[in-house]
């Protein structure tokens, strides 16, 4: 099967709604200013925690 000439990937992005703002120095701390978007890693060495 040949997959050329196909869109590599289409995706959908919702426009950010401006709410829920940290402010400017826990923003930066965090990474993001936006609270709903503030996911901590909590990961570790490349492994899945079970």
């Amino acid at each position: 099967m040949s997959l050329e000439g196909l869109p590599l990937a289409m995706a959908y992005v919702p426009w950010q709604q401006w709410g829920n703002l940290y402010s400017p120095e826990k923003g930066f701390r965090e990474g993001t200013i936006f609270q709903d978007l503030d996911f901590p890693f909590h990961g570790g060495k490349g492994g899945c925690r079970r």
